[in-house]
């Protein structure tokens, strides 16, 4: 015997969808606005705190006080042009199965490493390698010259 039809209306079908509970909207964090920092309208703050310096340099003067970080030789912003052709040889390198990894030139025996970050790359020679802390620098040095 079939139920009375109020009966299977009264039955909850697996199909029914409950309605969604409204999403929870949280304020955004304190930080979020950065010019609630104290440090929002500085320029070149990391840059200003490493080479102890209390205003704005030029890029030319940047690449110069890198210059005097321990352990470095020398250090070149490469130019648009050069970098394509810094791409190109590790695009060779890369296709002669050496992996692309990153590439270290030596001008005699002293290596020259690159540095690259966004558009700027640097050209590095060392003393045999980077004091600690010197790598992590240069890449702060060649983050602020895309800027």
């Amino acid at each position: 015997m079939e139920a009375p039809p109020s009966l299977v209306a009264a039955e909850p079908s697996a199909f029914s969808h409950a309605p969604a509970p409204a999403p929870q909207i949280a304020p955004p964090p304190i930080a979020a606005n950065p010019s609630n920092s104290d440090s929002y309208s500085i320029k070149q703050l990391e840059l200003r705190a490493i080479f102890g310096v209390d205003r704005e340099m030029t890029h030319e003067e940047i690449v110069q006080r890198a210059r005097s970080l321990p352990g470095i030789r020398q250090i070149a912003r490469v130019s648009e042009q050069d970098i394509a052709a810094v791409d190109a040889l590790k695009l060779v390198i890369s296709n002669l199965g050496f992996g692309s990894s990153p590439i270290k030139l030596y001008s005699g025996s002293v290596p020259i490493e690159f540095i690259r970050e966004g558009r700027t790359l640097l050209a590095v020679q060392t003393d045999g390698g980077f004091a600690p802390g010197v790598r992590e620098t240069l890449m702060i040095v060649a983050r602020e010259l895309t800027r």
